[in-house]
């Protein structure tokens, strides 16, 4: 089961969904996260093919329902329906020229793909605060945080409220190493996030992109479950993502680090 809350803090709403999943150890069904297409070539949407038969079915219809019995003339009923039917020709022609060509949807989706693997790394590193997070109490640090937020701050619109910048997932067990500088460059957190493929460029000329926080240490046998997720459009116009989402699974929501505002 998922569910939904809004988040008005910070003057911005954000919309945070908990889904509802389990380790790869447990038995129980649960849901996960929707799941992106596994890497394997970046693809591209066929819209214009497909609206474009689109097109030639709706001129057919428009053609049988106009003409019958031989005649050349258009009923006086038939014509507000052809009338509507050649209004949604145009506009379904205004989008369909619209859409990116394939090479522009390639580097699209590319582009997109390398900003969400930045910002994966960029939020990978707030792991590294967890122990500091633990000893203020669950506050974090803004100092500490503000080199990871001002790299982050350019791969988003201004839109996206910067309190949404910050660790989007801790782990309760990453408290327990050395804090500060006596955190060793090896330290290998319970978790990782991990930008999903994308495989879509949508008629808003949007890409959603996913992230997934990935559990690292499983025992032998295991399949590292999903702790967190969070999800984004990258806007091809503006070369940002907006619309940024967040949540947890109920596997992570039980072993994740409290972080509170200050």
């Amino acid at each position: 089961m998922a569910s939904t809350q809004t988040d008005e803090s910070g003057g911005s709403a954000v919309r945070k969904t908990r889904f509802v999943a389990t380790s790869a150890s447990s038995q129980e069904g649960a849901d996960t996260p929707e799941q992106t297409e596994p890497a394997g070539g970046l693809r591209k949407r066929t819209l214009v093919a497909g609206v474009s038969m689109g097109v030639g079915a709706l001129l057919c219809f428009v053609l049988s329902a106009g003409f019958s019995g031989g005649q050349s003339a258009v009923s006086d009923t038939a014509a507000p329906e052809i009338s509507s039917l050649q209004e949604q020709i145009r506009i379904t022609e205004a989008k369909t020229a619209a859409l990116p060509k394939a090479d522009d949807a390639e580097r699209g989706l590319t582009a997109a793909l390398t900003a969400a693997g930045q910002v994966a790394k960029l939020q990978n590193n707030y792991r590294y605060l967890t122990p500091s997070v633990a000893a203020d109490g669950g506050m974090l640090d803004t100092a500490t945080s503000q080199p990871t937020l001002r790299n982050l701050i350019p791969y988003f619109a201004p839109s996206v409220h910067q309190a949404n910048l910050g660790p989007w997932y801790l782990l309760a067990s990453d408290k327990d190493v050395a804090a500060g500088v006596g955190i060793p460059m090896s330290f290998n957190s319970g978790f990782e996030w991990i930008a999903q493929v994308p495989y879509l460029v949508n008629d808003d000329s949007t890409i959603t992109v996913t992230w997934l926080a990935m559990e690292t240490r499983t025992g032998a046998g295991e399949r590292p479950a999903v702790l967190a997720w969070a999800r984004a459009d990258y806007d091809l116009v503006r070369k940002a993502f907006v619309n940024i989402q967040t949540g947890t699974t109920a596997t992570g929501e039980a072993l994740k680090q409290e972080v509170k505002t200050p």
